[in-house]
């Protein structure tokens, strides 16, 4: 049996306004105003979203609701 880690990908704020194809200050006013997915992860005071996140998000038609 072989043992596979699964991989996370993991998207920056900037990263994810780049897969969502806006700019990070539309991102960050849409994030505070309640309309993107929590951020998955955290590093020191970086926010990190899974591309699987943002991806679902996209597929949603692009804002929480």
């Amino acid at each position: 049996m072989v043992d596979v880690a699964l991989r996370v990908e993991y998207l920056s704020r900037a990263e994810a306004a780049e897969r969502c194809r806006i700019p990070v200050s539309s991102f960050d006013k849409l994030r505070h105003d309640g309309l993107t997915p929590e951020p998955d992860a955290r590093m020191g005071k970086h926010l990190l979203w899974s591309a699987d996140t943002i991806d679902e998000l996209l597929a949603r038609g692009g804002t929480e609701h």
